[in-house]
């Protein structure tokens, strides 16, 4: 009974919209996202409205930010990012803000009241309505029910781009096998190198999957700009990477492993099973958006991916799942935390 009243008012809460927010007292502050659609879109515009109730001319200062994935090792971590900022100012107690995005995910947005941003003669009144009260977040998940078809054919997008950049290590690889060889073929590989690491940085597909996207730009930014590092043995071949600005240390990747070509293409390798696990996560996320409710397409998406890396393990689980049973799912789709990537301790003074 306590689970199905439990379920009964998540529900309730779901037909308010994930992208509201409640009105708060006093100042009857209150802000909603009208959620933009991703298809066929780069970068759609999210519209925030708000309630205020102080007076015209009045500028808040909004600032927003998105909740995106990292790999950290091989543990997938949240990360917050800077998603924008202004200033939208009330007219007739409302206010508005819109905004190109990145990507669909969890924003969440700062409103604060800023005696310093105002005209003079409207301070008075701030302080008095206002209080203590300056600061008002609101949080919302921005993606609709098309979401997880989206991510379902990304996914597959993500299999050529992998073999990119599995191609490029390779690449690097061959030239820099012999001393002479890297010094006739290094400045077409930088140049080649670095374009891939631009369309990395600014790929799709880093909307969908930042953290296996991530994996790959920050493989092959370790490849490219390690190359004036590469050393070479008394025979002429590769052995290794030395940082002559670090007394001659040898290059650390990333990952905090050492700088061999075995390391490297490791890290391209596993990242089908980090888009896998991602797209596994999102799927938890829009179950947990509409209170555990499993839709069809939710399990056409499971079923197409059912045999790919990273989905394999969890599909039958997936597609089981309920609401109380997402928080742990999710703990395990994150992985355990990554020793090899845990604070160095601060050396004494």
């Amino acid at each position: 009974m306590v689970k199905r009243i439990a379920a009964v008012v998540a529900l309730a809460l779901l037909a308010l919209g994930p992208a509201r927010a409640e009105q708060e007292d006093g100042l009857g502050m209150s802000l909603t996202a009208k959620t933009p659609s991703f298809k066929n879109v780069r970068k759609p515009l999210l519209i925030l409205n708000g309630t205020c109730a102080l007076p015209d001319g009045v500028e808040l200062k909004l600032n927003m930010t998105r909740v995106v994935e990292q790999m950290l090792g091989t543990e997938i971590s949240p990360l917050f990012i800077g998603a924008g900022n202004g200033c939208p100012g009330v007219t007739g107690k409302k206010y508005m803000y819109d905004i190109p995005i990145d990507g669909p995910g969890k924003y969440v947005v700062n409103v604060a009241i800023i005696d310093d941003l105002q005209q003079k003669h409207l301070v008075p009144e701030i302080k008095k309505k206002v209080g203590d009260k300056r600061n008002h977040q609101y949080e919302f998940l921005v993606w609709g029910d098309d979401l997880v078809g989206t991510v379902s054919s990304k996914l597959i997008e993500m299999t050529a781009l992998t073999k990119e950049c599995a191609d490029m290590v390779k690449k690097f690889e061959q030239a820099s096998a012999s001393k002479e060889q890297w010094a006739a073929e290094s400045k077409v590989m930088t140049a080649e190198g670095g374009k891939l690491i631009v369309k990395l940085e600014t790929h799709e597909l880093k909307a969908y999957f930042p953290g296996a996207v991530g994996n790959l730009y920050y493989t092959i930014r370790t490849v490219v700009n390690n190359g004036p590092y590469y050393t070479y043995g008394p025979d002429g071949k590769f052995s290794g990477a030395r940082d002559y600005h670090a007394d001659g240390q040898k290059v650390k990747t990333f990952r905090n492993d050492e700088f061999n070509w075995d390391s490297l293409k490791k890290y391209v390798e596993d990242t089908p099973g980090f888009a896998g696990r991602e797209f596994c996560l999102w799927i938890v996320k829009d179950l947990r958006r509409t209170a555990g409710q499993m839709r069809p397409d939710i399990l056409e998406a499971i079923k197409a991916h059912k045999a790919d890396p990273g989905v394999d393990f969890w599909q039958e689980r997936l597609s089981k799942a309920t609401f109380s049973d997402l928080d742990g799912l999710e703990k395990e789709l994150r992985g355990p935390k990554d020793p090899k990537m845990a604070p160095k301790p601060e050396k004494p003074q």
